[in-house]
């Protein structure tokens, strides 16, 4: 049976190390709240919350850890190019906010982000799906949205 909680959620994805699933929407971590305006079968960033807010201490740490390896192990893929640049973009706004950041790797991140989103460029300006459908240009021009607003705040680009 799946379980509704994110805590439960992001802590058996840490338990079995597959924090790389997590982030990919793998059926058994996907999650939603009743609410959630995300367009595809998770909320990534309700799920980013819990390893921002909920986790403490050593627990934290190793969460920390787990998805800078989860966002490497990603990194030039088609399947994780929306995730890491959530993640980009969930962390520099935590940073610009003032709030509590895991000083994840933005700048090499989203540098190995923006090659991966030049090798996949016309897939991407192609692809409709999920939020890619409110786009001319596809998903990428949502990457496009998100790498601007991290970019006005401050931020690492990540797609031109």
């Amino acid at each position: 049976m799946a379980t509704t909680n994110p805590n439960e959620i992001v802590k058996m994805a840490l338990a079995k190390g597959e924090l790389n699933r997590l982030l990919l929407a793998a059926p058994e971590y996907q999650y939603r709240s009743k609410y959630s305006p995300a367009h595809g079968d998770t909320d990534l960033t309700e799920l980013l919350d819990v390893i921002y807010l909920d986790l403490e201490g050593d627990e934290k740490d190793a969460a920390k850890e787990a998805l800078i390896v989860a966002l490497y192990s990603l990194s030039g893929t088609y399947e994780g190019i929306d995730a890491i640049a959530t993640c980009i973009l969930y962390e520099w706004g935590q940073r610009s906010r003032g709030k509590m950041v895991l000083g994840l790797p933005l700048g090499d991140l989203a540098e190995k982000l923006q090659d991966t989103v030049r090798t996949f460029k016309s897939r991407l300006r192609e692809d409709k799906c999920g939020v890619g459908r409110y786009y001319e240009d596809g998903l990428l021009g949502n990457l496009r949205r998100m790498s601007h607003i991290v970019e006005d705040h401050g931020g690492p680009r990540f797609c031109d």
